[in-house]
């Protein structure tokens, strides 16, 4: 017995002694069960993290030690145990049990995918932008199947704990041992060392109550609650639906058509759902789970599960939940959800006819993982794949429900599976129909109640516009002199054309040219600072000559060969038209094309095909960025529209896009625009299109224009460049994080 809430295991054949038992127990009173231990564990844990914060991180140590030492038996154990029970039993009972088994992992994974597929609609209706990601636009890659399910090393596979390959290489000798004569002479070594890995894990689950707690109390201490308050609809519907699951629909779908009762799953599995809703790992307790499952099967029988005349009935649970760990879980599919809640986290809401071709992916991805079909999935959608930091900011919590589900996800396999390969299953019509009915109920209550909860008690405002225009300069900036407007140049002063740069050195100010109001390139934020990309990327350059920066901003084409100013900080597209009024630096990075366009609209645009299929129609261009040839290339049956300012650009998402069907701009500075326009949204039309981007100079210009290369090649060799980016262009503009709250910091102030 894995988990003993009954004291040592006695011998086969060994008698109580009742007598001796009832004195030590009134002396002694009553015995605390090893499941009662570990739940006062979780709820200390609980209390530990919430009063010492961060104080508490380093029982981080002894909880991985704990995980560990449950991880020790968990691979050979899958092995030994498939091999000996598969080994046990005919052929003919080989394909059964494969075809029980399978039968309820198809419904277990059907009810998944419907609550996946419904779970939008308890989203409320709430504006949500977010700055451009590159890894929208990146190809995301398939998993390999082949590696991770064919075994052309098996040790290898065993020794790295790849999983699906170890259960494949095990059903192998097993199927081949089924119908091995003298197969008891390699049968019965490997039961005694199941029985040896069974002793170890029962002695180390012993050790759950402490384990427990320093994992819980080590996850309550220093998980973020700044992240928790962003994704709390998320948080709070996934939680609901597994807890409905696993308390609910799975234990009930077992009692519907099992002699056990719902009540009794429950209690009896009670040991190993809870350490793996602590733990954060289905794999650690399958040999515990094994264990109980053959009890309760042995319970329906009158008898312990440990006598010989049972070990082929009771090698089905040994084979069912080895073999079916493999599989994605239930509460694997339902990490699919966080896919479609990921696009209306970001305003860009995967469109309804989309869900079967991205949940279908999604899900043949999950038998690699969650790791790697999240970001994979994402990617499918047309989503930046970076938001899979915050499904691992929310799996903090939600991953220990879908622990726990899967848990029982194995049980509930394994104890329908076993008796239907006894043909004890029947189906209890009214059972079945009570729990359907009263799940339908909780489910659409549950929809209902968070979309109704957060559309009308708890209303998150919409903040994204005001972060954006609230954002200061990475470093201290250079001296500086900003000019909102033009300058009255002296009456004594004559244009004298550009400033080599000895003048500009000589003069010790560099003159930058700028586009105000170009978000995220350049503009002022709440406090009157001018700010962006551009401007940091200013200051940067001039500190490196050690010269002060006078911006100004630009009026006309032949601003730089006037001299008015000695470059043009605003990252542009690269092309020939302006080669006479400009020279342009080495590109330092790419832009995306994309169509800025009303929600409504965004999906007709997601490839230059169906854009081409709309037949004549207007775009929209920004006026610095030069995109006419990029549309009469892609597009020759569009008519582009030079907006010829920012004002005018500005009118155009005011006016919700009146004058032009579209607008085309870099998604890189269009994303920055719906931010500050949530009734627009960004779409990268697929193929994707990326143009190189650079800074201009005067043509003739050759030693500002070199000392600009070189400049920006030692910014990209040590990474300022993509630092700058990240904050600006993709908004990653976290910064140091205080202590953790805590009750002994901030409520007792007995540490600072």
């Amino acid at each position: 017995m894995m988990w003993e809430e009954y004291g040592a295991p006695r011998e086969q054949g060994e008698v109580e002694n009742t007598a001796e038992v009832k004195p030590k127990q009134t002396r002694e009173g009553p015995r605390i069960t090893l499941a009662t231990q570990v739940l006062l564990a979780l709820a200390l844990g609980v209390m530990t993290g919430l009063f010492f914060g961060e104080i508490v991180a380093p029982l981080q140590v002894v909880g991985d030690a704990f995980i560990r030492l449950l991880q020790i038996t968990v691979i050979p154990y899958v092995s030994v145990a498939l091999i000996t029970g598969l080994g046990r039993l005919g052929y003919d009972e080989v394909k059964r049990l494969a075809l029980k088994g399978g039968g309820v992992l198809l419904l277990l994974w059907g009810i998944a995918i419907i609550l996946v597929l419904v779970l939008p609609l308890s989203y409320p209706d709430w504006p949500s932008r977010s700055l451009f990601q590159k890894s929208s636009i990146e190809e995301a890659a398939a998993p390999d199947f082949l590696q991770l399910y064919i075994p052309s090393n098996p040790f290898f596979s065993l020794a790295n704990g790849v999983v699906p390959a170890v259960v494949v290489f095990s059903i192998m000798i097993g199927l081949a041992l089924t119908g091995s004569r003298n197969k008891e002479i390699l049968i019965e070594p490997l039961a005694l060392l199941g029985e040896v890995l069974s002793k170890i894990t029962g002695f180390v689950a012993r050790l759950a109550p402490i384990g427990v707690f320093a994992l819980v109390a080590n996850t309550a201490g220093t998980m973020s609650f700044g992240d928790l308050a962003r994704l709390q609809v998320y948080v709070v519907i996934a939680v609901l639906m597994l807890s409905i699951l696993g308390l609910w629909l799975l234990p009930g779908l077992v009692s519907c058509v099992t002699p056990l009762r719902h009540r009794d799953v429950l209690r009896r599995l009670r040991p190993p759902l809870i350490t793996g809703f602590a733990t954060g790992s289905s794999l650690v307790v399958l040999p515990m789970l094994a264990e109980l499952c053959k009890e309760l099967v042995a319970e329906v029988h009158a008898r312990p599960a440990i006598l010989e005349d049972d070990e082929e009935r009771m090698s089905s649970v040994d084979v069912l939940i080895p073999t079916f760990y493999s599989f994605p879980t239930i509460g694997g599919v339902m990490s699919l959800g966080f896919v479609l809640f990921a696009g209306w986290y970001i305003g860009s809401s995967v469109a309804t006819g989309a869900y079967p071709g991205v949940i279908a992916a999604g899900f043949a991805s999950l038998f690699g993982g969650t790791a790697l079909a999240i970001p994979f999935t994402l990617g499918l959608a047309g989503l930046p794949r970076d938001l899979f930091g915050l499904f691992l900011s929310t799996d903090v919590i939600v991953s220990r429900f879908g622990t726990y589900v899967s848990v029982m996800h194995y049980a509930t396999i394994a104890l329908i599976g076993t008796f239907a390969l006894e043909n004890l299953v029947r189906i209890r019509r009214w059972r079945l129909l009570r729990l359907v009915a009263v799940g339908v109920f909780l489910v659409a209550g549950v929809l209902i109640g968070v979309r109704a909860f957060y559309t009308h008690v708890v209303v998150v405002p919409y903040t994204m516009d005001e972060h954006l225009k609230g954002l200061h300069n990475l470093r201290e900036p250079e001296p500086f002199v900003v000019h909102r407007e033009a300058p009255t140049p002296s009456p004594e002063a004559e244009p004298s054309g550009p400033r080599s740069l000895a003048q500009i050195k000589d003069d010790g100010v560099l003159r930058v040219c700028y586009t105000p109001g170009n978000y995220p390139l350049a503009f002022f934020n709440t406090e009157g600072e001018l700010v962006g990309f551009d401007v940091e990327m200013a200051h940067r350059f001039a500190g490196r000559l050690g010269l002060e920066v006078e911006f100004v901003p630009l009026q006309a084409r032949d601003d730089l060969l006037s001299g008015y100013c000695d470059a043009f900080f605003n990252a542009t597209a690269v092309n020939l038209v302006r080669t006479d009024a400009a020279a342009h630096t080495d590109p330092f990075d790419t832009v995306t094309l994309a169509f800025i366009v009303p929600n409504r609209r965004r999906d007709g645009f997601a490839t230059w095909d169906q854009i081409r299929a709309q037949g004549e129609m207007t775009i929209a261009i920004p006026l610095f960025q030069g995109l006419e040839g990029e549309v009469s290339q892609r597009l020759p049956q569009a008519t582009p529209i030079r907006l010829l300012s920012v004002e005018e650009q500005r009118r155009y998402f005011e006016s919700h896009g009146e004058g032009a069907d579209a607008f085309l701009d870099a998604a890189e500075e269009g994303a920055a625009w719906t931010v500050l326009y949530p009734r627009f949204t960004v779409v990268v039309p697929r193929p994707v299109v990326q143009l190189p981007v650079a800074y201009m100079v005067a043509p003739d210009n050759s030693s500002v224009l070199r000392a600009m290369n070189e400049w920006l090649q030692i910014e990209r060799a040590t990474g300022d460049i993509d630092e700058v980016y990240d904050y600006w262009v993709q908004g990653k503009t976290a910064q140091a994080q205080p202590p953790r709250w805590s009750v002994i910091r901030d409520v007792l102030g007995w540490v600072n």
